[in-house]
This record gives structure tokens, C-alpha cells and sequence, in this order.
């Protein structure tokens, strides 16, 4: 069932998994279960989904999306990068939706996974989002912005941390930053637990368990040197100073003293003395 997080404007879905060494992505001995998650944002009778989930909640995913937009209604997607978790059900919802656009960055086409005849009646509506390039040569996106509906946009652009291409997004008009494989942290004791941490939440999460996803996904990062990335974390927040941020895996972080003490958590899990 996909929870509200900004009245109509934003909700997640998505279901979870349960971490019991089967998943690669968290670190060895992880309990509890995992939100896997899609965000679809709404003005007026546009929608845009921010990834698709993992082919696992398929089922849950369509039948949510068939409740907010209508039985084969029209959406957007936009992944923020194009490992499974993120793309797995573009098949699915391309068979019972109308795609009116797909937004992706990077040199892999979802679409190639299609028949021919489906590839060649959506290839037109992808979109690269990542297709200026500096005088340097890098494909890093430069203020890309996907438009919702008139008046209201995602911005788009490539964090710093990262692995394969990856975007995030930020929702203005919802306060909301897209952290596609960062922030994922946040786990539920239960599968019908809260996937959102807020200030109802009792909240035990400790640097160390920030550090351990970190360090999962990120293996690179306890030989690196990290003052490039605190830096441009905390340019990104103090520009931003986001209400909602929202991982595609993990809790949604609610709340701008939520959001300050999990950006510590990460500052500090990218510290010298820590890493």
C-alpha cells in the first residue's frame, strides 16, 4: 500500500525485503527489513515516477499506480540509475500504463530489453538526461530539470557520491531530495512497520549502521579521501535544507531535524577518524 508524504503532491511505494544475508547491498549480520521504494509525483493530472522497485513488489507497485493514476492512465519515469532495483518493473508497467516519457542518463537504453515492436513504439520517448557535456569531456548533467507539469519541475543532476551514473533529484515544491543508493540506511524492525522516520518515530539509528551501509554499497570509500564529499554534502543540504529525503531503498527521512541528524550521521560516517 503506497503512504502519502506530502498530501497529493508526493507518495512511496514500494514494499520491503527482509535482510537475512541474502542481500549484497547491506552490511554482513543486517536485521530487520528494507523499504524498497518508488515515488510518484503528482500536479494536476501529471505524474512522474521516480523509479520502478524491485520486480519482487511488481504486483504492488501496478496495482498502487492503477489506484493514483488510473487503470492504463499516462506517467513519466525518471530512474536515478539503471541497476535493478531501480528499473526491474519498466516492462510491467509499460504493459498496462501509457509511458508518455522516460528520463535516464548513462549509455544503457531500458528500452532494449523490449520486442522490437515495443521497443520501437516507445524508443521516441526517452530522454537523456545527461547529454550536455563540458568543454572537459564529462557527461555530468548541468541543471537538468524534468518538467512535472507548467509551473512545477524536478532538478536534476549527478551527486558527487556515487558509483555508476547516478542522479538525484530535488522537488521544490515538496521539499524533497531524491537520493537514489545513498541514505539508504533506515530499516523497520517488521514488515508492517513505518517506512518513514519522523518525529514520531523512535529513531535508534547510530553512526556506526550509517557507516556499515555506507561502506556496503560504497567499498571504496574507508581508502579514500572523504573531505571532497562532506564538503559537497553540506553545500548540497545548507542550498537546499530539504524537508523529505527520500533513498530509493531504506526509510524516507521527514522532517528538517530529521534530515539534520542523519546528514551528521553521514558527515561523521565520512570522517577521517571514523573511516
Amino acid at each position: 500500500m503506497f503512504t502519502s508524504l506530502h498530501d497529493d503532491k508526493l507518495v512511496v511505494l514500494g514494499g520491503s525485503i527482509p535482510l537475512d544475508g541474502r542481500v549484497s547491498w547491506v552490511p554482513q549480520g543486517s536485521t530487520g527489513f528494507q523499504p524498497s521504494n518508488a515515488y510518484l509525483l503528482t500536479e494536476g493530472d501529471s505524474h512522474l515516477l521516480i523509479d520502478s522497485g524491485l520486480a519482487l513488489h511488481k504486483d504492488l507497485i501496478l496495482d498502487d499506480l492503477a489506484a493514483l493514476i488510473g487503470e492504463g492512465g499516462g506517467v513519466s519515469i525518471f530512474f536515478t540509475r539503471s541497476e535493478m532495483d531501480c528499473v526491474s518493473n519498466l516492462e510491467p508497467i509499460a504493459g498496462r500504463f501509457d509511458i508518455e516519457r522516460l528520463f535516464t542518463g548513462g549509455v544503457i537504453n531500458p528500452f532494449d530489453a523490449f520486442d522490437d515492436l515495443s521497443r520501437m513504439a516507445l524508443r521516441g520517448r526517452r530522454h537523456q538526461i545527461d547529454a550536455k557535456r563540458t568543454e572537459e569531456g564529462d557527461s555530468m548533467a548541468r541543471a537538468a530539470e524534468i518538467e512535472v507539469a507548467p509551473g512545477r519541475v524536478l532538478e536534476v543532476e549527478s551527486p558527487l557520491l556515487r558509483l555508476l551514473p547516478t542522479f538525484w533529484g530535488w522537488d521544490k515544491e515538496t521539499g524533497t531530495l531524491f537520493t537514489s543508493d545513498t541514505f539508504t540506511h533506515g530499516v523497520m524492525d517488521s514488515p508492517d512497520g513505518s517506512r518513514i522516520i519522523d518525529s514520531t518515530t523512535v529513531d535508534n539509528t547510530t553512526v556506526e549502521q550509517v557507516a556499515g551501509h555506507l561502506y556496503a554499497k560504497y567499498e571504496w570509500i574507508p581508502r579514500s579521501t572523504c573531505e571532497p564529499l562532506r564538503d559537497w554534502l553540506v553545500d548540497k543540504f545548507a542550498e537546499l535544507d530539504p524537508e523529505i529525503v527520500a533513498p530509493s531503498r531504506g526509510c524516507v527521512l521527514r522532517g528538517r531535524d530529521v534530515v539534520r541528524r542523519h546528514l551528521n550521521f553521514m558527515l561523521d560516517a565520512l570522517t577521517p577518524q571514523f573511516v
